[in-house]
């Protein structure tokens, strides 16, 4: 299936998307009225007046018209899917964690506001079907998981538990629905995105010092690198790391994050790079005006617009440290 016509398409709104230097003069705005009126040239002003001057509904619902936009031209719907599945999983997890409270006694334990109309199940469906347990119909294994979920959280009340055996699913739904598409390098971006995770668990537990013997469960398998391998990490000193992991892609993130001192830096700063790097795995689709991988790679640009304008905004409206938000802002374009 040709995909000319999308490209074409995917190009011309390239040319809307906010680049760093904006945000960057963003954070500059005395306040946050400054700021909001910076916006009022761009895309997210729309969404601003439509909710109430809240930005946050208002970088959702650029967000959402994004996704929606897309769903109108782009050949393989599945493509779009893979990018908006991890926020139907994000979901599930705020519906089961409310649920688990109110079993418990707290019955102000939901928080619908928490949830994500960028999944690809209407939210209101997905919380119906949660509460009446009537899953049935639910896609990407969620008919299965969600009664695993309680089985395991009414055996061990670890929420954490219960949040990482919804993560393993997740990952495999999305490698299903890549490998489904027949498309290699959408397969190959969704394991650089499980390594990714992989890693970040990693750097995460190492500082906690966390025993290596009882970490495997933190890893996701279905990544380019093994998930035993990954756990195989906190037994080393960081800073081997990248040598360790050097016949890998990801390795060059972990050299990079080491040079500069990063990996001993807040674990943001970790995160940031990673989720640049998930941009990277994917910028040779620049090169063709045929490769289907360039609506994922829109997708990841437009998702790193909308976290810099919420770090930028954030920043702006609670007075925090600007040069700590200028850390923190992607170079996704």
């Amino acid at each position: 299936m040709s995909y000319v016509y999308t490209v074409a398409r995917l190009r011309g709104m390239e040319n809307h998307i906010l680049d760093t230097a904006f945000f960057s003069r963003l954070m500059d705005s005395a306040g946050i009225d400054d700021a909001l009126k910076a916006l009022g040239e761009t895309s997210y002003s729309q969404w601003i007046s439509q909710n109430g001057g809240n930005f946050d509904k208002a970088i959702d619902s650029e967000m959402l018209a994004t996704c929606e936009e897309l769903k109108t031209f782009v050949p393989d719907k599945e493509l779009l899917d893979i990018f908006r599945l991890p926020y139907d999983f994000h979901n599930v997890k705020v519906l089961l964690k409310g649920l688990f409270k109110v079993r418990g006694g707290e019955s102000e334990g939901r928080r619908y506001d928490l949830l994500s109309k960028l999944g690809t199940i209407d939210a209101e469906e997905l919380t119906n079907a949660i509460e009446t347990e009537e899953y049935g119909f639910l896609p990407y294994g969620l008919t299965d998981l969600i009664p695993q979920c309680w089985q395991l959280w009414d055996a061990t009340k670890n929420a954490q538990a219960v949040e990482l055996l919804i993560d393993h699913q997740m990952f495999r739904a999305m490698l299903g629905v890549a490998e489904g598409l027949k498309m290699p390098e959408i397969v190959q971006w969704v394991k650089s995105r499980i390594d990714a995770e992989n890693l970040r668990s990693a750097v995460r537990l190492s500082r906690m010092k966390y025993d290596s013997t009882k970490a495997l469960p933190f890893f996701h398998d279905g990544g380019n690198i093994r998930a035993d391998d990954m756990a195989r990490l906190l037994n080393e000193p960081q800073e081997t790391w990248s040598r360790l992991l050097s016949h890998t892609d990801i390795a060059g993130v972990l050299g990079a994050l080491q040079e500069s001192g990063d990996m001993k830096a807040a674990l943001s700063d970790v995160s940031k790079s990673l989720d640049d790097y998930l941009i990277r795995v994917l910028d040779g689709a620049k090169y063709s005006m045929d490769a289907p991988a360039n609506v994922l790679l829109y997708l990841l640009t437009k998702e790193a617009e909308t976290r810099n304008m919420r770090v930028a905004l954030v920043c702006v409206a609670g007075g925090l440290d600007r040069e700590f938000g200028r850390r923190l802002l992607s170079n996704g374009r």
